[in-house]
């Protein structure tokens, strides 16, 4: 053989290595392509099945944690169809128009699978009420004004407002209701009544006939800390509204 002819056999015998190797990589990149997309299309078809077929459909909800409320109000809030898969079901938006009761202050809503719907409610519970429009509105911790009732308890803080709750005087009810958080246990304890005619003149009436005149909201600490040694004098009347200048009368 002459040395063309063993040239020509070398370039001949590198292109049919080339040409296998591009072959073979083709191929395994095929196959990893397949690798990929198989699994994931058939996730995605299972996905699709699952959200629209009758397989997890909605056929009952479980109402759990009312008593002010009734089960037939949380669901009618709460705007869900029977039939309905759980799977598509967006259960923050279901707890979202549940929260807008006034009654409620915090739900969650969670799966049962594979039929059913629990919503668990927690209510607000009353700390205050305030009589607005010849009625007594309840109102929480925060003074938000949840229910009204013929005949409030006993032990709840009167709450003054000059304006109706809900209403305009809301807003107010719920910086007495901060204010009323602020104070040291042991005055909050015998709080019988706080006057709010405004947001910077508010004043708690104690069961034992003494007052603290207590201003705006602000500086609530250093207001509770002056409070708290004010009173270990005896008087009538503790002044914190302007807390670098406390005074006591009576």
């Amino acid at each position: 053989m002459t040395a063309l002819s063993r040239t020509s056999a070398v370039v001949v015998r590198a292109r049919e290595r080339f040409r296998v190797r591009r072959l073979t990589h083709a191929r395994r990149w095929w196959v990893r392509a397949l690798l990929v997309v198989v699994p994931v299309t058939g996730l995605a078809v299972a996905g699709w099945f699952l959200a629209n077929s009758s397989l997890f459909a909605l056929h009952y909800v479980t109402v759990e944690g009312t008593s002010r409320l009734s089960p037939t109000e949380v669901l009618s809030a709460a705007s869900v169809d029977e039939g309905t898969s759980l799977v598509r079901l967006d259960l923050g938006a279901v707890e979202r128009r549940v929260e807008r009761l006034r009654p409620v202050a915090h739900v969650r809503v969670h799966r049962r699978w594979p039929h059913g719907l629990v919503i668990d409610v927690v209510e607000r519970r009353p700390s205050g009420v305030v009589m607005s429009n010849g009625r007594a509105e309840l109102l929480d911790a925060e003074g938000v004004a949840f229910a009204s009732v013929v005949n409030p308890p006993e032990h709840l803080v009167r709450v003054h407002v000059s304006a109706p709750v809900p209403g305009d005087g809301e807003a107010v009810a719920r910086t007495a209701m901060r204010v009323l958080a602020e104070l040291p246990a042991r005055v909050r304890a015998r709080v019988s009544s706080v006057a709010a005619p405004s947001p910077y003149a508010i004043s708690l009436r104690l069961v034992d006939g003494r007052t603290v005149i207590w201003g705006s909201a602000d500086d609530a600490a250093t207001k509770a800390a002056v409070l708290r040694t004010l009173m270990h004098r005896s008087a009538q009347v503790y002044d914190v509204s302007v807390p670098t200048v406390a005074v006591t009368r009576g």
